[in-house]
């Protein structure tokens, strides 16, 4: 899949079949939006199975979230679909004129995950109302796949399954249908989860895969010290090793008892109608980036005592290693606090 650059077509058949993709469609329209808490537990074990896995699972099935308040018979009957992916950018880089019955929309958007697999794209971008407009409106735009010219330039050292390309639109007229009101608060929907603070969301999102992937990382370094584990043991490495293995693994497992806390907890309180407080919120950051940030401390105190054999790109150790540090460069879960 690294060499494709893409999840390959059996995986793509399973997720069809499974409804993966709708995992934050609305339940009215046959989706299978859950509760925040089984939600993510879903994106970290299809981290944990693959990194780029959960993280497109993660991305394309987050942007739905920015559809809720698209109008129910467009979502239900483009949207709502088993095969259907959406890939795009919450990024407001384009630009969109109004014009008789929509919208002209030009721009760029960078790293957009699920570029070669996507159904359909969605962007936001500033509306251009003309000369004099002092106006910061930013709107939400569906594309259909020959409206985009992806770039193909993701090139990172790790992901590189998930076709994390750049995309170009130009010209591309959009239907009033086909675009919303760019908001974060509210839903045309009831379900719970699309009224979650969407920040803090996103947040546990990406804080799930990167907790999984650490979680494969683990695993497969206890097979790796368990396959040298007789030449290892000639100068005492394998107990040394496995020591610190056990080490990064408690550590891994506190990270994950205290983040599990903490989203519960937030969540219990924002389904009793109650908005949350400034202070959980805050919780929620702190926690989101702390396990990003554990995860990747985990990985590395075990990865410079495992051979040689952790640095062969075609390894799934490496692999596992670089999809690690990869997700937790992602803006949403850097701390910037020691």
């Amino acid at each position: 899949m690294e060499k494709r650059g893409s999840l390959a077509p059996e995986i793509m058949e399973k997720l069809y079949r499974q409804s993966s993709f709708q995992l934050l469609v609305p339940k009215q329209l046959g989706g299978r939006i859950s509760t925040l808490p089984e939600t993510l537990k879903i994106y970290e074990h299809a981290s944990f199975i693959d990194g780029n896995l959960g993280w497109l699972l993660t991305v394309c099935t987050g942007n739905m979230y920015l559809l809720k308040s698209l109008k129910e018979d467009i979502y239900k009957k483009y949207i709502a679909n088993d095969d259907t992916v959406l890939s795009g950018s919450g990024f407001p880089t384009g630009s969109a004129k109004p014009v008789p019955g929509g919208y002209q929309v030009n721009g760029e958007w960078k790293y957009c995950s699920g570029s070669s697999i996507a159904s359909y794209f969605m962007m936001n971008a500033k509306v251009d109302n003309g000369e004099g407009d002092t106006s910061t409106e930013i709107r939400s735009f569906i594309f259909e796949k020959d409206q985009v010219k992806v770039m193909g330039d993701w090139n990172a050292f790790g992901l590189k399954a998930t076709n994390s390309h750049t995309i170009i639109v130009e010209d591309a007229f959009v239907k009033d249908e086909w675009t919303m009101a760019f908001h974060l608060s509210g839903s045309n929907y009831e379900d719970p989860l699309l009224r979650y603070p969407f920040f803090q969301f996103a947040k546990s999102q990406f804080a799930s895969v990167s907790l999984g992937i650490a979680r494969r990382f683990i695993v497969e370094s206890k097979k790796l010290a368990d396959q040298f584990k007789g030449e290892w043991e000639i100068s005492n490495r394998y107990d040394f090793v496995r020591n610190k293995i056990q080490a990064a693994e408690k550590r891994l497992t506190d990270t994950k008892s205290s983040f599990d806390r903490v989203i519960s907890r937030t969540w219990n309180l924002h389904i009793q109608g109650d908005e949350l407080p400034e202070d959980h919120l805050k919780e929620v950051n702190h926690v989101c980036e702390n396990a990003a940030k554990e995860a990747l401390k985990s990985a590395q105190s075990i990865y410079n005592y495992l051979g040689i054999t952790a640095v062969l790109e075609n390894t799934v150790i490496n692999k596992t290693y670089r999809d690690l540090h990869t997700a937790c460069q992602h803006g949403l879960i850097v701390s910037f606090r020691d």
